[in-house]
This record gives structure tokens, C-alpha cells and sequence, in this order.
């Protein structure tokens, strides 16, 4: 279809756009098939797309994304302990998967919990998103944007995990709000990573470690400082995941068999396999609940 580009905002052919970046979803099939939390019953291949970007500002996005997926993302999963040096594209990835999630969000009604102060800063953090994109800006201003390596957990210290939140962490794909009085934030989960894009943040203080550097910097283990209430967020997050795992029909659930039976090579290797076996180390049986072992990918 022609309209007009979200981002560029010239009149051309639109592309399908995906939502969040297409080789996560690929990474994802590795281990069998995706189902969304929304629809837990149908089996899809790729991730959501929208008509949204002219081919230039498909092939600007691109050129964030592969340095991402090829310098951090494939390496994290495989090594967990790597360090790399980053540059501007960084900034200009996170800011892009920030601005399509806001974009979705916006267009499909799930601003609603913001008040009035917070919605105007929504529209002022898409148009400030959009211009550091397009190289009119150079830095994100007041709505940053952070990135957040997640992985396994060994234990729980006395903390009341779902049992699934292994899986969660290391294997799910969620886009959200987070939204209080004293902050607001997109989330982007993408995998074993969160990107954070800051609408309103009174206690940014309360962040440190996750912001990512305009002029570029360093990526790899370290000490991060979170809010407390960050905790809270990712077990509601991961539970609400498990709820809509356990609505899988027990049709789906042999499907869910067979594919693993057909493949059980692929299965064993995969990093859902293990994420599933540090659940089990953690939760016993509970962790099988309703066959609650499938990638999901979550949007609500």
C-alpha cells in the first residue's frame, strides 16, 4: 500500500514493518513454533508487522539492527559473560524498537492508564524518538533509553517467582506500559533483553548501569542499580504469561508434543530447554504446569 512513512512522514509504498526486530522472532523458532499470549491456541510464524515505514527508513532501521543482533544479541545468548564496545547505533536501535512499541501501543489503545501530563509526554517522546532517528538530534534529551540484560536465575531468595520465570526472563518476547505516578516507560522485551524508553521518570537516580550512551560505550556484565518496584513488574510480567499458557487447548498441547517429538534433537539444544530445566531446579513439578513450556511472545 502507499501512505504516508511514520517516521519520514513522505508519501511512498509502505513496507510490512515488523513491530519489534524480525530476528528475534527468528531466533525463536530455533526452538519450535511462537504462539502469543493473546491468541495462546494459534500457532504463528513471525512477529506482528505494520504498514508504517518507506523502504529508506526500513533500510535506516536495518542498519541499527544488525550490528545488535550480529556484535550483542546472538553473542549474549551464547555467552552471557561478554563484553563489546558499542557505538551511536546503539542508541539509534534502542530508540527505534522504543518508537515502534510506543507507536503500537498508542495505535491500538493501550495508553489508556496514562493521565493527562503523561500522554502529552508520550506524544513528545515519539516525535523526540523520531528525530534522533532521522539525525536531527543527537541524543535522546529527557527520555532515555536504557538496556537491560536478563538471564536465569538460580534461586528464588525468598522471593515468589512463578514458576515459569526462567523461561520469562531468557526466552519471551513482551511489549508493555509501565506506568505509576512517578514513572513511564515502554517495554520492550526481546528475549533475553529489555529496553526501556523513559516517557516520564521523577527518580531517574534510581537507574544506573542500563542507560545507553549516545557517543557510544561498553556492554557486558556489571553492577546494575534498579528500582525495587522493577522486581515487581517482570513476576507480573512473567505470570501473566503463565496464565495465558495454561489456556492452551489439549488439541495444541499435542501439537506442542509432536513437534518435540519430531525434532526431540533440536529441543534438547535449545536454549528454552535449559531456561525449562532451571525452572524445574527451582519449582519441581510446578514448572510443567499445563504444558507451560512454549516460546511466547506477549503483547498485550
Amino acid at each position: 500500500m502507499t501512505g504516508a512513512c511514520e517516521l519520514c512522514g513522505k508519501t511512498a509504498p509502505l513496507m510490512q514493518s515488523h513491530v519489534l526486530p524480525a530476528f528475534v522472532f527468528k531466533w525463536l523458532k530455533k526452538s519450535g513454533h511462537i504462539r502469543y499470549a493473546e491468541t495462546p491456541n494459534r500457532r504463528t510464524q513471525d512477529g506482528i508487522k505494520q504498514d508504517w515505514l518507506c523502504r529508506d527508513c526500513e533500510d535506516l532501521f536495518n542498519s541499527f539492527e544488525t550490528p545488535f543482533a550480529g556484535q550483542i544479541f546472538h553473542p549474549y545468548d551464547a555467552n552471557p559473560s561478554i563484553r563489546v564496545r558499542y557505538g551511536g547505533w546503539l542508541l539509534k536501535f534502542c530508540a527505534s524498537v522504543s518508537w515502534r512499541s510506543l507507536l503500537y501501543l498508542k495505535r491500538e489503545g493501550h495508553l489508556t492508564q496514562l493521565n493527562e501530563r503523561q500522554l502529552a509526554s508520550a506524544d513528545d517522546a515519539l516525535l523526540t524518538w523520531s528525530r534522533l532517528l532521522r539525525g536531527e538530534y543527537k541524543h535522546t534529551g529527557a527520555y532515555e533509553v536504557h538496556l537491560l540484560p536478563l538471564g536465569e536465575i538460580e534461586d528464588s531468595r525468598g522471593i515468589n517467582f512463578p514458576p515459569n520465570i526462567n523461561r520469562y526472563l531468557a526466552r519471551t518476547v513482551d511489549i508493555n506500559l509501565g506506568a505509576s505516578e512517578s514513572v513511564c516507560f515502554t517495554f520492550s522485551k526481546l528475549g533475553p533483553f529489555a529496553i526501556f524508553g523513559f516517557i516520564e521518570s521523577l527518580y531517574p537516580q534510581q537507574w544506573k548501569g542500563t542507560n545507553v550512551l549516545y557517543k557510544g560505550g561498553s556492554f557486558g556484565p556489571g553492577k546494575y542499580t534498579l528500582p525495587i518496584q522493577l522486581v515487581d513488574y517482570l513476576i507480573d510480567r512473567a505470570a501473566r504469561t503463565k496464565s495465558a499458557m495454561e489456556k492452551i487447548s489439549p488439541i495444541q498441547q499435542e501439537k506442542v508434543a509432536e513437534s518435540i517429538r519430531a525434532n526431540p534433537v533440536r529441543f534438547l539444544q535449545s536454549g528454552l530447554f535449559k531456561a525449562m530445566q532451571r525452572d524445574v531446579e527451582m519449582f519441581g513439578s510446578d514448572a510443567f504446569a499445563k504444558f507451560n513450556s512454549v516460546d511466547v511472545a506477549d503483547d498485550e
